[in-house]
Parts: structure tokens; C-alpha cells; sequence
């Protein structure tokens, strides 16, 4: 018997470690998709993180094969007789139809980190009726129970960040991206705003990101492999892109800014359906701009 337990980032498999620890606690084995931590706790992985990692309609265009493969093997585990709940972790793409086969089969589901449809496509919050959410804000919470989901608050994971990284002190940091097409796009933007930092230092998140920064950066900046969990505290400031590592550092008390480059479509699609000012969560959750977002088509 066991527990089908699906992430596809980075930041979702540091929450799905706690998960996966809970699961196999009660007496259910894990299996599903994560990374370095859920891998850690116990999960028995069932399909290449690496390929789930994308970010962008371009991204997820090249993958599509790839990402069908592992949400048709997905879907034949959730319906196995062993399968006894589905728990999803962020990474709507994969989990709402997820999600909603295991409505129909009846299915106990729990999502953690679910949409955020306070952002933009607010219509999906009508599948989230009846629904065991998990959510990290009050506003989200509201939001979701007014869908009639049943939902609970969670500490987020940046607040466990205990671990200071010595390698981090008085550095400016770049993170350029947790998926590689993301870094790649964004590369060349924080190569140029890094040769105006002195102490500017490139940060990766997995081996995969380490491995292809070192070979482009050839030496022109450091490289540092970052176990995630570690705080950024001590930092000069920090480029990130927007997401965690966004969140992560502004709670660390650093200066940061956001800067993305995306594809066309992404643009357009975040033009016409996207529902806040601002793209970085502290500036969603403060209503204000205390981090700077700089977007650039690429």
C-alpha cells in the first residue's frame, strides 16, 4: 500500500520531505516524483525529476512528450488498488489532472502549495471543492475556503532556512534559475549585470545547474552549489529570479532584486491573464514594492 506523492521543483521537494516522512510514518510506503530531500526521506522515486523541471510555454512545448510520458504512468499508479491517496505538491501542469482523476475515482487527495488563482486562471479554484489544501498566507486560505476547499495553513519552507552558508558573506549573489531553460534564458542578462559586482558569485540549486554554469561561466565567476535550506543571510544582495529564492532571500534581510527573461508567449499569456502588480511574492503579500522586478523578452 502506498501514497503517491508528486513534486516537480525544487522548492516543493523541500516541502515534500516533511511529507514524505509523515507518509511513511503512518505506515504507507512513498512513491512519486521529487528530488534530493523527498529522495532523502524515504520516497521511492518513479520518474526523472529533471525532466519536470520547466518554466514557460516554449519549456513546456520541448518536454511535452517527455511530461506525458510521466503523467500517463502517474495517472495508472494513482488507480492501482495499492494507491490509498494522492498528495500534490505545487506543479499544477501535473497535479490538477491528477487531481481531478482522483476525484472521479474517489480518491482521498491532499494538496499542498496548490495554484495560485489569486494571481490569474482564479477558475480553477472550482476544483478544489472539497479539497484538503494546504496552504502557506491567510489571504491564500481565504481564498481557497471561499471555493470550498478545506484548507489549513503551513509554515513555508523559507522560514526553516537555518543553515547559514559561510561562502555567502558579503557576496552578491546570482541566481539565474532552478530550471535549466529558465537559466538559460536568463543567463546572459545576469552576466552582464554581474560584471559590475565585485564580489558577484553564481549560485545553483542541483548538479545539473552547477555542472552548466561552470562550463559557461568558464571561470569568469565562482560557482557555488547550494544545498537548498541553506539561508542567504550574511549576502551583500541577491539577483534572483522570481520565485522562492526570491522569498528566501528578502526573509534573510538582504537587499534583492528580481529580473527575469521570458519567452514571447509567456509574456503575452502573463499579459492577458495575470491578475496582481507584481510577480514576486513579497511584494504580493506586502502589497507594496520592496523587492524591484525587472522583466526583458528573450
Amino acid at each position: 500500500m502506498f501514497a503517491l506523492i508528486v513534486a516537480g521543483e525544487d522548492s516543493g521537494d523541500i516541502i515534500g520531505e516533511d511529507v514524505v516522512k509523515s507518509v511513511l510514518e503512518g505506515g504507507l510506503e512513498a512513491l512519486g516524483t521529487g528530488g534530493t530531500y523527498m529522495r532523502g526521506a524515504g520516497l521511492k522515486i518513479v520518474a526523472d525529476f529533471e525532466d519536470m523541471a520547466v518554466n514557460g510555454f516554449f519549456d513546456v512545448l520541448k518536454k511535452l512528450p517527455k511530461l506525458f510520458f510521466i503523467k500517463n504512468k502517474l495517472s495508472k499508479m494513482l488507480q492501482s488498488k495499492n494507491c490509498k491517496s494522492l498528495i500534490c505538491i505545487d506543479y499544477p501542469g501535473m497535479n490538477l489532472p491528477l487531481m481531478k482523476l482522483a476525484k472521479k475515482i474517489n480518491k482521498p487527495v491532499f494538496y499542498i502549495a496548490p495554484p495560485q488563482i489569486w494571481a490569474w486562471k482564479k477558475n480553477r479554484g472550482k476544483h478544489f471543492k472539497d479539497i484538503n489544501v494546504g496552504v502557506f498566507f491567510e489571504f491564500e486560505k481565504n481564498i481557497y475556503e471561499s471555493f470550498g476547499a478545506k484548507a489549513v495553513l503551513i509554515k513555508h519552507p523559507c522560514l526553516k532556512n537555518t543553515r547559514i552558508c559561510d561562502e555567502f558573506k558579503d557576496k552578491v549573489l546570482f541566481l539565474p534559475g532552478s530550471r535549466l531553460g529558465q537559466l538559460k534564458r536568463n543567463l546572459k542578462k545576469y552576466i552582464t549585470i554581474a560584471k559590475n559586482e565585485k564580489n558577484a558569485v553564481f549560485v545553483a540549486s542541483r548538479k545539473e545547474l552547477f555542472d552548466f554554469l561552470n562550463k559557461k561561466l568558464d571561470g569568469k565567476f565562482p560557482v557555488i552549489l547550494k544545498e537548498r535550506g541553506t539561508s542567504f543571510a550574511g549576502a551583500k544582495a541577491a539577483v534572483c529570479t522570481p520565485g522562492t529564492a526570491v522569498l528566501e532571500a528578502y526573509l534573510a534581510g538582504i537587499p534583492t532584486i528580481a529580473v527575469a527573461v521570458i519567452d514571447p508567449l509567456t509574456y503575452i499569456m502573463g499579459k492577458i491573464f495575470l491578475k496582481t502588480k507584481y510577480l514576486t511574492l513579497p511584494n504580493i503579500i506586502l502589497q507594496k514594492e520592496v523587492v524591484k522586478e525587472y522583466v526583458f523578452l528573450g
